[in-house]
């Protein structure tokens, strides 16, 4: 079974994120608010994995029942 999700390519995510700007019309230049994005995105990401490693036991759990 392949994962939940198709897989993210991070880097392009982070980039788009910090290249838009806020509806201000402010460029998003402050590090502490890009380190945020960036965190956020990784937290994201891991949550992701943990919900693919979650969805394939609980789907190997049915098949062995079944």
């Amino acid at each position: 079974m392949g994962p939940a999700y198709p897989p993210d390519s991070k880097q392009e995510i982070i980039e788009k994120c910090l290249d838009e700007t806020s509806p201000h019309g402010e460029e998003y230049t402050d590090d502490e608010h890009s380190d945020g994005i960036v965190s956020l995105l990784e937290e994201n990401a891991r949550l992701r994995g943990l919900v693919v490693k979650l969805t394939d036991l609980i789907l190997k759990n049915v098949a062995e029942r079944g």
